[in-house]
């Protein structure tokens, strides 16, 4: 009886948890049929307001650069990059040639060429850096000065009073022998030391054997004319008196035999001789015109620059000029750009 009581205590709590077991079976198959239901209704909502018509994007209206017209200009005879070369151009250019290039069509286009290199030469200088080169730039700045310079002489000279051709006349009259090229001669010259007199008397006896005077003169010659076979160019009677005494006496193509100058024994040859040149009153007349003109410029230059100083108050600090050196630094070496 014990036995049975006990046997059916425990069926009975078996068959409670199972009938626990399927109640919880049974919620969560409601919970999921939910959980299924609200993600049906999620989706189907998403669906309906995706079909909803979307706003199409503004057409975008493309905007046009406009094109630059180059327009030529009426009087352009020729371009050259972006540069026209124009009529007033043309004309500065043919001013600086020829005003007769302007009679024939191949000589305009000559001038108009000229014109074209021109700027393409700037324009190939500036793109080189030759535009900067501190060389260049200094040898323009000297151009410039001198330019203003010659300029300022030729106003000057405008501004000055005429020579009479009298005055030209009575002062080509009294310096007449300074308008006349006197008689000239052209040396060529071996020349050696003082104490060489043995060594010049061997080379004399090769020039009497007929060996050249140019090629003995390189060969030999302690003079600067050595390196080109002794010449000296054409001298005066009035020149080099040691040299002209003797080739005076002598013709075209002799040669002296050997003395001794103040500079060391010498033999000289006579390759050419000038007699003296007359010229007529009226080219004489030109000539001291013009040098009595440069003569009253002069003066009337250095009365301006005398004058300038002074409105300028130039000062001149004589202490530091005496701390010079007396020989001019040598020019600095430009340094070679790395390869």
């Amino acid at each position: 009886m014990r036995f049975y009581y006990m046997r059916s205590s425990q069926e009975q709590g078996q068959s409670q948890v199972v009938r626990l077991q399927e109640d919880f079976r049974m919620k969560i198959k409601s919970l999921f049929s939910v959980f299924v239901l609200f993600l049906s209704f999620v989706f189907a909502f998403a669906s309906c307001d995706s079909k909803k018509e979307q706003p199409k994007p503004a057409t975008q209206v493309s905007k046009e650069v406009p094109k630059t017209v180059d327009t030529v200009p009426p009087d352009a005879l020729a371009k050259v990059g972006n540069k026209y070369v124009r009529v007033a151009d043309y004309e500065k250019q043919m001013m600086k040639l020829s005003p007769k290039l302007a009679e024939s069509e191949h000589g305009r286009k000559y001038v108009i060429n000229q014109y074209v290199e021109n700027l393409l030469i700037e324009s190939e200088a500036e793109s080189r850096g030759l535009t900067k080169d501190p060389a260049i730039v200094a040898k323009i700045e000297d151009y410039t000065r001198s330019l203003y310079r010659n300029s300022l002489l030729q106003s000057l000279k405008e501004g000055q009073k005429q020579i009479s051709d009298e005055e030209a006349k009575q002062y080509f009259k009294d310096h007449e022998e300074e308008f006349i090229q006197p008689d000239r001669v052209r040396l060529s010259l071996i020349e050696l030391g003082p104490d060489n007199e043995k060594e010049i008397n061997a080379i004399y006896k090769d020039l009497k054997a007929g060996k050249d005077f140019g090629q003995l003169a390189m060969a030999h010659s302690k003079h600067v004319s050595g390196k080109r076979g002794g010449d000296i160019g054409f001298v005066t009677q009035k020149q080099y008196k040691a040299l002209t005494d003797v080739a005076f006496t002598m013709k075209p193509g002799e040669i002296s035999k050997p003395f001794k100058s103040p500079t060391g024994w010498t033999i000289i040859k006579v390759t050419e001789l000038v007699k003296k040149q007359e010229i007529p009153i009226e080219e004489g007349i030109k000539r001291a015109r013009a040098r009595l003109e440069a003569t009253e410029t002069s003066k009337s230059f250095d009365a301006l620059m005398k004058s300038l100083r002074e409105k300028n108050q130039v000062v001149l600090y004589e202490d530091k000029i005496k701390q010079l050196q007396k020989a001019a630094p040598a020019p600095e070496t430009p340094a070679k750009k790395a390869p």
